[in-house]
């Protein structure tokens, strides 16, 4: 059986009465960002650590054993293990892969994408693309707090993600962020 279309005055009707319903959202953003500012002052006023270089602190010599890391890198927040593979095996890319291994050097299960932006940055490129890998539960390896970020710099492009840049400081944010540093007078 075959019902009667509903007519398109009726639909903006119902969907006009739907959206009266709902609060402006930019008040309701404002609203729910200053609970968070008065529920979480530190981190409210807490600007990103991004910036904290990483320094150089042993490479590869001969001896060291086969799947011991080119390089350990550390600032006064993470250390960092990088490996160099002179093939790509995911993409087959000729610019080879580089693996990064992040771990807090408090040993907390400190996860922070700015600073991790940074770092993979610093080590592997700005324009290089990276990811970080959620295994199949038969392939897991979790023996502490340490990340892996897989880093192409052959590759122009991962085919995931959005194609423009958009960042927002914490007074553009859709929901809680920290500020950006101060720039450099």
């Amino acid at each position: 059986m075959k019902s009667d279309p509903v007519p398109d005055g009726m639909i903006r009707s119902m969907v006009r009465k739907r959206l009266d319903d709902y609060e402006d959202i930019e008040k309701q953003k404002a609203r729910l960002l200053e609970a968070w500012r008065q529920a979480y002052p530190d981190a409210a006023n807490e600007t990103s650590a991004a910036a904290k270089p990483l320094l150089l602190m042993s490479k590869r010599v001969p001896g060291d054993q086969p799947d011991d890391p080119d390089e350990h890198w550390a600032n006064d927040t993470y250390f960092v293990t990088l490996r160099r593979h002179a093939k790509d095996p995911v993409f087959g890319t000729g610019g080879g892969m580089i693996q990064l291994g992040i771990n807090a050097i408090d040993g907390t299960a400190r996860h922070d994408w700015r600073e991790f932006q940074a770092i993979k940055n610093q080590l592997a490129g700005p324009e290089c693309e990276a990811f970080e890998l959620y295994p199949a539960e038969s392939r897991l390896i979790d023996p502490s707090n340490y990340y892996a970020l897989w880093c192409f710099p052959g590759l122009k492009r991962l085919r995931v993600g959005r194609e423009e840049r958009r960042v927002l400081d914490a007074d553009q944010a859709f929901s809680p962020q920290r500020a950006f540093p101060p720039e450099p007078s």
